[in-house]
């Protein structure tokens, strides 16, 4: 199987903690109870002590079945850290279920209670990246209620998942586009040139789609260091991957 990347693995075990005791739900107070990094299901019960090796052995396990699940669900190509964000992302909240009968359902990465795939999912299979990374901001809520690491959490996962937009892993440097004639640009914005109003606005359309939910994530981050770093990387992904749909749409006009 394709290796998870170390920072998709510091990244859960940091939000997780090491815990060699059963511990209950922090939202519930009861189950799911949990044991070492995050690690849940029927062999977890009240009073279950492991070792710290055991423990790594579940993580290990666990991030495994998470990372089946992203790789049948997504059907685009995704970098390494894309795979590897959203391995952390359904190892915390599951696949999901569609609700039938007395089963209430459970929202999930693949399919919602409603039984409709999730938001994230439909914007990570048309090759939406940013847009899929502002749906991290929905998931932060347990027992109905905001809960302060999984804002945390999801902010990290967010910010790894376009980390390659910045950086990609697999592309090669681009020169820096040339200066174009002010007569061009000049005629650009009148209209008249390769990318026009039309093109002006369909850009202006893309950035309103995903501002909303960018704000909303930016004023979840904790404050300090890491709240500034990971709103200076999104800043820079969603300001890239802009850039390089107004370039595509100029380059094909």
């Amino acid at each position: 199987m394709r290796a998870i990347p170390q920072a998709a693995v510091e990244l859960v075990k940091e939000a997780e903690g090491l815990r060699l005791t059963a511990y209950p739900d922090p939202a519930t107070g009861g189950a799911p109870w949990t044991i070492g990094y995050g690690h849940t299901g029927p062999d977890v019960r009240p009073g279950l002590r492991i070792t710290e090796a055991q423990a790594e052995q579940l993580l290990q396990a666990d991030l495994d079945t998470a990372a089946a699940v992203v790789d049948r669900a997504v059907t685009v190509e995704l970098t390494d850290n894309q795979r590897g964000a959203l391995t952390a992302f359904v190892m915390n909240v599951g696949a999901g279920r569609k609700a039938k009968g007395k089963d209430e359902g459970k929202d999930g990465f693949v399919i919602l209670k409603s039984g409709q795939p999730s938001t994230m999912l439909r914007k990570l299979n048309v090759g939406d990246a940013v847009a899929a990374a502002a749906e991290f901001s929905k998931w932060t809520r347990g027992a109905g209620k905001v809960m302060p690491g999984l804002v945390k959490r999801r902010a990290a996962e967010a910010a790894l998942l376009l980390s390659d937009e910045v950086h990609p892993v697999s592309r090669v440097a681009e020169p820096a586009p040339a200066m174009k004639p002010m007569a061009k640009s000049v005629s650009a914005v009148s209209g008249g040139g390769a990318l026009g109003l039309a093109g002006m606005a369909v850009l202006l359309d893309q950035a309103r789609d995903v501002s909303a939910a960018i704000k909303e994530l930016l004023e979840a981050l904790p404050s300090g260091a890491l709240g500034w770093a990971v709103a200076a990387l999104l800043g820079l992904a969603v300001a890239v991957m802009l850039y390089r749909r107004w370039e595509d749409q100029h380059v094909s006009a």
